[in-house]
């Protein structure tokens, strides 16, 4: 099937190129300007990129499976939000549950919430839920415009990024607001992304100041269940905020944004306790999550390669339905960061931290949490040793945390970059992260599920989460090494290779059933039960034949393999969240891409992506096909056409126990984008 659809995605593009030139042949003059891509592939290879060590540095010379998503890639892709943008990262991904809730992963341990083994930061603010372990992605969203890139590490970032950067660290980097001066309008409908607007305003009002305001609305149409009904799960999300940037000096830049929305989106679940008197019962209805933050950064160069940089951030996020776990999480967070030389041989940086959590949770008679404050303190080293200069470099850091669960946390790393010539990288690394536990696996007590008494059984059975707490944090030893490859400005080659080694991996097992007079009662509670390995592999290749056309193409493999330490570990999940089922997730994420630039400023882009069965959620591999056709009228307007999933009517992305998984539909929608 994969090699049938793969054939359908060269015709394609080979048509794409074709037709349109016969069409224009005739009518385009020969002093006529055609618009080209706006990186070829040797910028690319030099863009700079922070994530891998906290400062800049050229993608090539860095010493870790680092892809970046690109301004013109959202676009050309046709991405109306951050997850869909994320499906051409070799090794990632992204799932959809239905139309309002994403899944998003790197190597594996894909969950209801995305993985939580992975951090996620937006300019420098965690996304990463302290009570969910994992993302709630439903709400997270920006003006896809200002986005300037999407940085993405396959594999441990922990001794820079801290506990939960263990399978990878997706960095999302807005423009600098000198960059998004003047009116932009955005907006667009279709058939299941019913109507999209945006509305940004940037403006200077003093030398050296910058600003922008955006507001955004979008809705989106219910799915379709298993059933070919109509489901529950459309989404009206409505958001705005600011960014400023001042250069006082020469020598220092302040940084100021914020954000706030509110999202509604509908939720279906097929069983959800609500009481000992009426059991368990369905609950379809709405769920709310809103969100308020607030950043301010002060960077100061103080000498040629040496800075320091102060972050503070407050961030709120509260949740709340009729199904019984609202919460209002507040965070506070404080980060400082010194970069400098010593002589011609140490490129150093070194930083404190400070973070707190307070978790606001209302008790009913389903769940109990308590309302705590909690802190975190860290502090790292980062030095970047030439040893050969611009031919052998090692990195070695390390990341020291103390977090109110399992205490002190050591997460080090070493590794070692070699150009042996030009046009060749060679890297290796050693790393050891953690993920630590949340505060809902170590204290929630949750009644789950109540099954009515039969016959069988002769009595009702209550399943019920008591969660004892002292749990020690996840742990992983990884091995990676990878090789870079760029013949000519036209080719690049990227590969990577894993050995992945967890230990202590939480997850739910059954304690001793007892009768309670009324009930029998079977208690579950987390514990440190799994170890376990994975291991793979990650290609991508980027070819540009013309100055106007480009291929992208990339394979991920990844296996993962665990074992249970201690009795009684659950098979499945009754959450459907359990790490166990990381053993049946997709081994084979497949993209290809083409993008077009056409005469008369028409641009024609295609992208395949083939996923593999996942045999824990029995659900069949899949096809997509994804074709824009944009027309770039003049530099303040653009128009384009977007049709997602043309293979098939629809399909299964992810699928839950609990919560009624739609299919992802074939669907087209129209937008455009003016600049005044």
């Amino acid at each position: 099937m994969a090699e049938t659809m793969l054939r359908i995605f060269l015709i394609v593009s080979l048509f794409s190129i074709l037709f349109p030139h016969l069409v224009f042949a005739n009518t385009v003059g020969k002093d006529q300007k055609i618009e080209i891509l706006t990186k070829n592939i040797e910028e690319l290879l030099n863009m700079e990129i922070t994530s891998v060590s906290k400062r800049p540095q050229k993608l090539h010379t860095s010493a870790s499976a680092i892809y970046v998503v690109t301004q013109e890639d959202i676009r050309r892709v046709g991405a109306v939000n951050i997850m869909e943008a994320l499906r051409i990262v070799p090794g990632v991904l992204v799932s959809k549950i239905n139309q309002n809730r994403y899944a998003v992963s790197i190597r594996g341990f894909n969950r209801r919430v995305g993985s939580d083994k992975l951090l996620v930061l937006m300019d420098g603010r965690t996304l990463y839920s302290p009570s969910a372990a994992g993302v709630f992605w439903m709400g997270q969203d920006t003006v896809m415009e200002d986005i300037d890139r999407i940085e993405v590490i396959r594999g441990p970032g922990a001794a820079l990024w801290g506990s939960n950067a263990v399978a990878g660290v997706i960095n999302i980097i807005t423009k600098d607001s000198k960059k998004t001066n003047g009116l932009m309008i955005s907006g667009g409908a279709g058939s299941e992304e019913r109507g999209f607007a945006t509305v940004r305003f940037g403006d200077r009002p003093a030398p050296n100041f910058n600003y922008r305001v955006y507001g955004k609305y979008r809705i989106r149409d219910e799915g379709e269940s298993t059933s070919s009904a109509d489901a529950i799960d459309d989404k009206e999300m409505e958001q705005g905020g600011f960014r400023a940037d001042w250069e006082p000096t020469s020598k220092d830049m302040l940084t100021f944004q914020g954000d706030t929305y509110n999202v509604k989106a509908g939720v279906d679940f097929t069983s959800r306790f609500v009481s000992l008197a009426a059991g368990s019962a369905p609950f379809r209805g709405d769920q709310v999550q809103q969100g308020n933050n607030l950043l301010a950064r002060w960077t100061r160069q103080l000498e040629e390669e040496s800075s320091f940089q102060i972050q503070a951030y407050y961030d709120r996020l509260q949740r709340y339905s009729i199904l019984p776990f609202n919460h209002n999480i507040h965070q506070f967070d404080l980060e400082a960061q010194h970069n400098f030389t010593l002589g011609k041989v140490h490129q150093i940086s070194w930083g404190l931290n400070y973070r707190n959590s307070f978790f606001d949770f209302e008790k009913t008679n389903i769940v109990t949490l308590p309302n705590e404050s909690t802190n975190l303190f860290g502090a790292f080293i980062h030095d970047e040793i030439s040893l050969i200069p611009d031919t052998l470099s090692l990195i070695v850091g390390a990341k020291l945390e103390h977090n109110p669960f399992s205490g002190l946390e050591f997460q080090p790393n070493v590794r070692a970059v070699w150009f042996p010539k030009e046009g060749h990288t060679l890297w290796a690394a050693f790393s050891r992260a953690v993920r630590l536990p949340t505060i809902n696996e170590e204290k929630s007590k949750v009644n789950r599920v109540l099954i009515p008494a039969g016959p069988p059984p002769p009595t009702p059975i209550l399943l019920t989460e008591d969660n004892l707490g002292n749990l020690d944090a996840e742990k992983l030893l990884a091995y990676e090494a990878g090789y870079r490859w760029s013949p000519d400005p036209k080719v690049s080659l990227d590969l990577t290779a894993y050995v992945f080694q967890y230990s202590d991996v939480i997850e739910l097992t059954q304690m001793t059933p007892f009768f309670d007079g009324t009930n029998t009662v079977v208690p579950f509670t987390h514990r440190n039960g799994l170890d376990g390995e994975a291991y793979g592999a990650e290609l991508a290749v980027h070819y540009q034949p013309l100055e106007t056309w480009r291929l992208s193409a990339s394979d991920a493999y990844n296996d993962v393999d665990l074992r249970a330490t201690i009795p009684n570990v659950v098979v499945p999940s009754p959450t459907s969240e359990g790490d166990l089922d990381a053993e049946g997730e997709p081994n084979h994420i497949l993209s290809l891409r083409s993008y077009v630039t056409l005469p008369h400023g028409l641009q024609w882009d295609t992208m395949f992506y083939y996923v593999d069965q996942n045999k824990a959620r029995n659900i069949e591999d899949y096809n997509r096909l994804d074709v824009r056709l944009g027309w770039q009228v003049s530099e303040k307007i653009e128009l384009s056409v977007i049709g997602q999933n043309l293979l098939d009517a629809s399909h299964a992305e992810l699928r839950e126990i609990q919560e009624v998984d739609t299919r992802t539909q074939r669907s087209f929608y129209v937008k455009t984008t003016l600049k005044f």
